[in-house]
């Protein structure tokens, strides 16, 4: 982890989830995202050694990997962490996230994996946004997520996009609705700031390339999927096949993230009449439609 001024009240822990730190007007500490379980004792390293307290944590979404300091840090400053509705009843029971990426009650690798600190204390952003903040939703990624301005125009944009480096090496990463997040990619063309941030990747001045990079990524999957599906395929087929392009090896829990990102991005094709869906011999199939 490194501590890095990014702005006259905002600084930023470079880590393999980006943290911010940002101090309001009445210089409030405010926390944006804590990474993944146990990086809230690093985090905490840091804030000793600088003399702050933090006031608050902002989550622009409760992945286990934005949330995962979020315990610690609560319980040691008796603070509060905020995030959407949408997205808290997900931090609040431990077993939905696991379960809406595996499609069913899951194994107990995957609960423990997707674990969540449950009921710790979060508040509704939507009912009580702290001050010197502002935030505007970016779905796709996950249900609820958010983007966060702080007072010196510097936007962190969670997941909404990745870093080219990252792309490369996640170039068939998590998607919960592909159509919403084609949007929410062309939406951030439009934003103004000084800085923006993914959680994923380096701060830069200027996104317009990045997000290109992003969006001809998304439908570089979608023409890997409709040429797969030259000939009706099965779910697990498709993904098999997705593996092999690409070049991955399957595990447990990128099988789960991975087979519900296969899904979502074969409802955006079916949706886009792109590819036709049907029952043969008793098992889902979808094919590429030929006009």
């Amino acid at each position: 982890m490194e501590l890095k001024q990014i702005g006259s009240r905002t600084f930023c822990i470079e880590h393999e989830t980006n943290i911010g730190i940002h101090f309001t007007a009445d210089d409030k500490v405010y926390l944006i995202d804590t990474g993944s379980k146990g990086d809230g004792e690093k985090i905490d390293e840091i804030l000793e050694q600088q003399g702050w307290t933090p006031s608050c944590i902002i989550n622009t979404h409760t992945h286990i990997d934005h949330l995962g300091g979020n315990e610690y840090l609560m319980k040691k400053y008796g603070i509060p962490a905020y995030c959407t509705d949408y997205d808290m009843v997900f931090a609040h029971y431990s077993e939905l996230e696991a379960a809406y990426m595996n499609g069913g009650y899951p194994a107990a690798k995957l609960r423990k994996i997707f674990a969540h600190p449950g009921m710790i204390g979060f508040r509704s952003i939507e009912k009580e946004t702290p001050e010197d903040i502002e935030w505007t939703y970016l779905p796709g990624h996950s249900f609820g997520m958010i983007g966060i301005r702080t007072s010196d125009d510097i936007w962190f944009l969670g997941d909404s996009y990745l870093s080219k480096s990252f792309l490369v090496q996640y170039p068939f990463g998590f998607i919960y609705n592909v159509g919403a997040y084609l949007e929410t990619l062309e939406r951030l063309k439009d934003f103004k700031g000084r800085l923006f941030v993914p959680s994923h990747g380096i701060v830069e001045k200027d996104i317009a390339g990045t997000l290109e990079v992003n969006q001809n990524s998304v439908y570089k999957i979608c023409d890997m999927l409709c040429e797969v599906c030259r000939e009706f395929r099965g779910q697990d087929e498709i993904l098999q096949q997705m593996y092999e392009r690409l070049r991955m090896h399957a595990r447990p829990a990128q099988q789960a993230l991975l087979s519900s990102t296969v899904k979502s991005y074969l409802t955006y094709l079916q949706d886009s009449d792109k590819l036709e869906c049907r029952f043969v011999d008793n098992i889902m199939k979808w094919r590429t439609k030929v006009y």
